[in-house]
């Protein structure tokens, strides 16, 4: 599992499976205070849950999800999420 000091401040795109590929939900910039990891920036932030940081996966050069280039990480959200 990453530890959230190590992302902060790198890309993330949270995706959903759809009918004819992914959909982007959300994405930004990762923010760890010390004690949570959160997503996005002013009142716009949620916190992401040690669920979704267990499941961060990293975008490596040959990742074939167009939505995931130029993000560091992406995850893939449960369906009704």
């Amino acid at each position: 599992m990453l530890h959230p000091a190590h992302i902060d401040g790198r890309s993330v795109v949270i995706l959903r499976q759809g009918r004819r590929g992914f959909d982007a939900l959300e994405s930004g910039i990762l923010s760890y205070d010390g004690r949570t990891l959160s997503l996005g920036e002013g009142g716009l932030r949620r916190t992401l849950s040690d669920d979704e940081l267990k499941s961060l996966m990293t975008v490596a050069p040959g990742n074939r999800i167009p939505e995931c280039r130029g993000f560091d990480f992406y995850l893939i959200a449960e369906p009704g999420v």
